[in-house]
């Protein structure tokens, strides 16, 4: 197994005097535990931080990956990986504040995606007192602290020619967005069909919040069936299938444009 020990492992074992835990993978200044033991939490362990990961339906997810980011030391922090039950245990006992996250890779129709998992308690603490922190995957839902949805997003640029009436001025919002999965979404599960109108956003304009999925898409304005295309290419139709595509890791978007018919 590779081990690297940074600058920030001698800084926090001179400050705290911690002696860190077992096997497991490292990160930074600490080494996680070995995953989950015996399939129970129990309670609060002193210098631990410890919990089970699950998906929607409350199954066991191996091999989700949990970072307890010490906030005291830059690139200072604790790395585990849940076992086949979905338990993790990894060590704090540092002189610090500590952050509890994590995230699940998952393969989808031959590309690879990194997915944030939802915590049972987002709140900080204390290194030495430990904590339990559960996670849970979901496809969809907001995220603490607004910092956006457990879903991706479709966005779209809108051809603003209208032939029937040039003097139109067409808006975004008036757009309505189809979606119906092509197949089992990301986590197996059967996706429901998704109609809703387009709302802004600081990325553009679009649906926020989707499952990630593969999806047969079709848009209207107020009505009017409009053009649909990928924005990368390809030539427009009534309807594209697409898959999200990775914006960086952790934020998958599909992206089209959008427009009238012509003649």
């Amino acid at each position: 197994m590779e081990r690297r020990v940074a600058l920030g492992v001698l800084l926090t074992a001179a400050l705290s005097g911690c002696g860190i835990v077992e096997e497991g993978q490292v990160s930074g200044s600490m080494r996680g535990e070995r995953p989950g033991r015996g399939g129970e939490l129990g309670e609060v362990e002193p210098g631990v931080l410890k919990g089970r990961v699950v998906d929607a339906q409350g199954r066991p997810i191996e091999g989700a990956e949990i970072v307890a980011d010490n906030q005291l030391l830059y690139n200072s922090n604790a790395v585990a990986r849940t076992g086949g039950d979905g338990l993790y245990r990894v060590g704090t006992d540092a002189r610090a504040t500590f952050h509890a996250s994590a995230t699940v890779v998952r393969p989808y129709n031959g590309r690879e995606y990194t997915l944030s998992l939802a915590p049972d308690d987002d709140a900080p603490f204390a290194g030495p007192s430990g904590a339990i922190r559960n996670f849970t995957w979901r496809l969809t839902g907001k995220k603490p602290d607004d910092l956006g949805f457990y879903g991706s997003k479709v966005l779209f640029r809108l051809d603003l020619n209208d032939q029937i009436n040039a003097g139109a001025f067409l808006e975004d919002e008036k757009v309505r967005l189809t979606l119906t999965p092509e197949g089992p979404l990301i986590d197996g599960s059967e996706g429901p069909r998704i109609v809703r109108r387009a709302t802004r956003n600081g990325d553009g304009s679009g649906l926020e919040d989707i499952p990630i999925g593969r999806y047969r898409i079709a848009a209207d304005y107020e009505g009017r069936p409009l053009r649909v295309k990928l924005l990368d290419g390809g030539d427009y139709a009534e309807e594209v299938v697409a898959d999200f595509s990775p914006l960086m890791t952790g934020v998958y978007w599909i992206e089209l444009e959008l427009g009238l018919p012509q003649g």
